[in-house]
């Protein structure tokens, strides 16, 4: 997991002057693609059709691990207020034109981990591919709010 300046500066834009596109879904498995498809049309009406494969993988892994989080969750907090009912994920994506970021929110306050499975092992490499595809990933506790968001931030065009 990473941490650098490039990825507070993405995570910091500015909505009024950035495009951004955001979705709140179920947290159920429909939920993934959902989620990919909508990452594919959005970067291509932004004109940056060429790392659409590379997104609609890095928000899979993200949003499929926010559906698994979820699981058994009975409320949330968000935007300081709690909410019954099981909670659902949030989905962000934003560019600056050069770089993209995904963002995805669950209410499980547990942070991801980066696993390095066995060969034999046929789940828990989606991180491993999010490290791979991302410029950088990280996550965070937002303000006023329980769970985590989980983010990844790509290069706008392919390296």
């Amino acid at each position: 997991m990473a941490t650098g300046e490039g990825a507070d500066a993405l995570l910091a834009l500015d909505p009024a002057h950035t495009p951004h596109t955001h979705l709140e879904l179920g947290a159920l498995p429909t939920a993934v693609p959902c989620a990919r498809l909508h990452a594919k049309h959005v970067l291509r009406e932004w004109h940056l059709e060429q790392i659409a494969d590379t997104a609609e993988l890095i928000v899979s892994e993200l949003v499929t691990n926010a559906v698994r989080a979820s699981a058994g969750l009975t409320c949330s907090e968000y935007a300081g207020r709690w909410v019954p009912g099981v909670p659902p994920v949030r989905f962000w994506l934003a560019s600056d034109g050069e770089h993209v970021v995904v963002q995805v929110w669950d209410a499980s306050g547990q942070m991801p981990v980066l696993q390095h499975p066995g060969a034999d092992v046929e789940s828990g490499r989606g991180l491993e591919l999010v490290e791979a595809l991302a410029t950088e990933w990280g996550a965070y506790t937002p303000e006023r709010s329980s769970g985590k968001i989980v983010w990844a931030v790509m290069a706008g065009s392919p390296a």
